[in-house]
């Protein structure tokens, strides 16, 4: 007998004592009927009458979906998705979240999944892949609205995967390669425009510098032909027609021995007799005299 009452006498202490964890709380009904909270430490109910409706963490909860959806140019998405959600830990949200929803996480899926079936049958599944971002916050802003009506707060929504079927990808594939190969020739073609355009600047000032060098190099002929012809005149008494005739003669003898000594002449037939050296004198002062002439 004894030993029955402490059988009893154990079972009343525990059952009417509770710990209850960290982040974590206890909806207690009183004959089937809410009637209280317990919250985290040590708490006591009443054996029999009352009883734990459910045990509530108000820690993150993750959900994760992966389902396929047809966008809408007709492309099968298999998308990835990940809910990050708690529950408001007031008596008021705790209440209604314990005694709304019949089956809460058929219902979360299917909220999920309709607004996801929903974005993607309006957008190309290229769109889909690059705005995904964007298209996990349309479908949080959904969310949000209809979680509070559960009385549960969204933390995070993610659309964490996007693939498509193995024909899809790789034509992308293809697509992305041959625009990188057409970027390619094109940075090819700007590279060989832009060196083209330098080499033309680089010979123009090239022949601008050749030129200035050859009006110098005529300058000092010009210089030198006027002192020469000075000097000549002060000492001979001819006159500056035979003196630059003579001179020029020479500046062509000169030139005619520089062509003949360079390693890279080739064979020139030229006529070096005294007479010939004479009518080009000749016709050398006829040209000053001329000049001369219409100088005047």
């Amino acid at each position: 007998m004894e030993i029955i009452i402490w059988i009893i006498v154990v079972f009343i202490i525990f059952s009417t004592v509770r710990i209850v964890e960290q982040n974590t709380v206890l909806v207690i009904q009183f004959l089937w009927k809410f009637n209280r909270i317990m919250t985290t430490g040590l708490n006591f109910k009443i054996p029999i009458l009352e009883t734990v409706a459910e045990k509530i963490t108000l820690r993150q909860q993750n959900f994760a979906l992966e389902w396929k959806y047809p966008s809408g140019d007709k492309v099968i998405v298999d998308v990835s998705t990940n809910l990050i959600f708690t529950v408001n830990p007031t008596a008021e949200w705790i209440f209604k979240f314990t005694y709304v929803l019949q089956n809460r996480q058929q219902s979360i899926w299917a909220i999920i999944e309709n607004s996801l079936r929903t974005y993607i049958a309006k957008e190309t599944h290229e769109w889909i892949l690059e705005k995904k971002e964007e298209l996990a916050l349309h479908i949080r802003n959904d969310l949000e609205i209809q979680f509070a009506e559960w009385w549960m707060l969204i933390n995070s929504f993610q659309i964490t995967n996007v693939n498509f079927p193995v024909t899809i990808t790789n034509a992308m594939s293809e697509v992305v390669a041959s625009q990188q190969l057409r970027k390619a020739a094109e940075n090819k073609w700007e590279a060989v425009k832009i060196q083209a355009i330098k080499e033309a600047e680089g010979e123009k000032e090239r022949k601008r510098l050749q030129w200035e060098w050859i009006a110098l190099e005529r300058e000092a002929i010009a210089e030198w032909l006027q002192k020469s012809v000075e000097i000549v005149q002060k000492v001979s008494g001819q006159s500056s027609t035979e003196i630059l005739s003579i001179l020029t003669l020479t500046q062509y003898l000169d030139t005619l021995k520089t062509v003949w000594s360079s390693n890279n002449t080739k064979v020139i037939f030229m006529d070096t007799s005294v007479q010939k050296t004479w009518d080009i004198m000749s016709q050398m002062m006829a040209s000053f005299e001329a000049q001369k002439e219409w100088s005047k």
